[in-house]
């Protein structure tokens, strides 16, 4: 992919954000998704099976007319706008630091629902009798996560094989949010989606984590303390991949994440990642420098190897 279309995708990104168009790429995504889930659900075949033919129709449906767009914009002069255009959208760097800052906003007015309420849009967590701790820490745990889903795995992605390649990701990212739940409805069909995620996922992961510890330093944090948490900590969560951010963030702060937490009314134990205190309001704020600090450590070093492999 060209380094001026990653630089219009980074520029779109940072002055835009996500917009909230009902035609937006990842909504037309789940519409697909939707109409095509009651389909293979009608399949005479396993949930396993049925939820694979699922992803593939999903993602083939995505990436086909897009294959089709960028082979035709190629023979265009300055074909790079369109490719940045594409992966922009599959960006979603700015957007969520956007929405954690009003939490870190509503802490500094002494307005606990309000962050309650502005964090219960970003989570499927519930909120409502959460405290100062519990909400810092959810966000902080979201901002970490997003930073390797909506930012790490695209520009990865989009430097290896193009923009292609960064929707193969993030279509799969969304059928995972979509369907990869571990419910008695989803736990099978949802079982291709989830796991073509955590495949692809790996990589990044593991890149946030790196990139998180360069910049720990610039929080207050050491890059060996940040690294050690992250490794160290990382694979104690379920999911093989969120860990290792969350667990950076962790150790780049000083603080502890993630523990128990509750779905719908259902408390779920999880471990901790991390060591020292519960994280506050101000840690929200630090963990906000952290995200933007490893989000343009990362954009650099992205650019600079588009233009080496240029």
């Amino acid at each position: 992919m060209s380094v001026e279309a990653l630089l219009f995708a980074l520029t779109l990104d940072f002055l835009l954000g996500d917009p909230q168009w009902p035609l937006h790429p990842v909504r037309l995504v789940g519409r697909v998704a939707t109409s095509l889930e009651g389909a293979c659900r009608r399949l005479p075949l396993s949930g396993r099976l049925q939820g694979t033919i699922f992803l593939v129709a999903v993602e083939a449906t995505a990436l086909l007319p897009l294959a089709g767009a960028l082979l035709v914009n190629a023979f265009f002069p300055l074909s790079w706008i369109f490719e940045g255009i594409v992966l922009y959208f599959a960006l979603g760097g700015s957007a969520l630091g956007r929405e954690v800052r009003r939490i870190a906003e509503a802490f500094r007015r002494g307005r606990l629902d309000e962050a309650r309420k502005v964090l219960s849009f970003l989570v499927s967590r519930d909120t409502e009798a959460m405290g100062e701790e519990a909400v810092a820490s959810s966000g902080l745990e979201t901002l970490s996560e997003n930073f390797s889903d909506a930012f790490a795995a695209p520009l990865l992605y989009a430097l290896l094989g193009g923009p292609l390649l960064a929707w193969a990701h993030r279509t799969a990212n969304t059928l995972d949010a979509m369907v990869g739940y571990k419910t008695e409805r989803y736990r099978d069909f949802g079982w291709a989606s989830a796991r073509f995620d955590d495949v692809l996922g790996w990589g990044p992961a593991r890149l946030s984590a790196a990139v998180v510890a360069l910049a720990a330093p610039l929080v207050g944090g050491g890059v060996e303390e940040t690294w050690t948490t992250a490794f160290r900590d990382g694979p104690l969560l379920e999911s093989p991949n969120s860990g290792f951010p969350m667990a950076a963030f962790a150790g780049a702060l000083r603080r502890r994440l993630c523990g128990p937490v509750s779905y719908f009314g259902s408390v779920e134990e999880k471990p901790f990642v991390g060591r020292g205190p519960g994280p506050d309001g101000l840690d929200l704020e630090r963990g906000l420098s952290l995200y933007w600090a490893a989000s343009l450590l990362l954009a650099l070093f992205v650019v600079l190897a588009g233009v080496l492999l240029s």
